[in-house]
């Protein structure tokens, strides 16, 4: 069961209030200040919503009578192969109560070494203060109203919660699921790229902008719509 000095430690590792760890982990604020201060004897439940909370952020507890760990994993990446289980991740990531505190986005586009032809993969980088998020194993395209659906929310998603911080690169890479975690990363961060000013400059690179908004943008509740509503032509 973690404990109150690794419930601090792991705040501090990240760089997290205890307002902020409260509302990634569903508590209050009142609970989590008499957790961390050993006062009362809290739910294993909510001991569990903070470690997961923790977690999420990359932060790894461990103990035993003997010894106490408190380990930060400064780069992730998600196999999260299903896209409706990838946009969540993504989602959760950058949204209000995440733990990285996302201070930049970067969308790139990839090809499939094993499928070439296959129109390239929609990825993402996401860096926090602590570490950062690499989501290129997953299966965004833009083969399908559905797909399309899919990336549109995460593009909506990351100008609502990052505008002014959201970037993209002008090439459609290799596939870089073939390298390392930090080599991948690393690679991402030499290339640094542009800020993403109107969707329509990342679409176009392997794409089409106004034929995408042509096609999807008038179905009723399709994100495609509301993408473009935000950025008018």
């Amino acid at each position: 069961m973690i404990t109150p000095s690794q419930i601090r430690s792991g705040r501090a590792i990240i760089n997290a209030k205890q307002s902020e760890l409260a509302r990634a982990a569903g508590i209050s604020l009142a609970t989590l200040n008499n957790i961390e201060r050993g006062v009362g004897d809290p739910r294993t439940s909510t001991l569990d919503a903070i470690e997961y909370a923790l977690a999420r952020a990359g932060v790894e507890l461990h103990g035993d009578d003997a010894v106490e760990t408190v380990t930060l994993h400064r780069l992730a990446r998600p196999s999260a192969y299903d896209t409706f289980f990838a946009s969540q991740r993504v989602l959760e990531t950058m949204g209000s109560k995440s733990l990285l505190k996302a201070h930049r986005v970067l969308f790139f586009a990839r090809r499939n070494r094993r499928e070439p032809d296959v129109r390239p993969r929609i990825c993402l980088l996401i860096e926090g203060e602590a570490r950062a998020v690499l989501f290129d194993q997953v299966d965004f395209n833009l083969s399908g109203g559905a797909r399309v659906a899919e990336v549109a929310g995460v593009m909506l998603a990351a100008f609502a919660f990052h505008r002014g911080a959201v970037y993209h690169l002008s090439d459609v890479l290799d596939d870089t699921t073939m390298t390392e975690t930090g080599e991948a990363v690393e690679r991402l961060r030499s290339m640094g790229g542009a800020l993403l000013k109107h969707p329509r400059d990342f679409f176009n690179i392997f794409d089409s902008w106004d034929d995408l908004v042509a096609a999807y943008a008038a179905r009723a509740g399709h994100p495609m719509g509301d993408l473009a509503a935000h950025f008018p032509a």
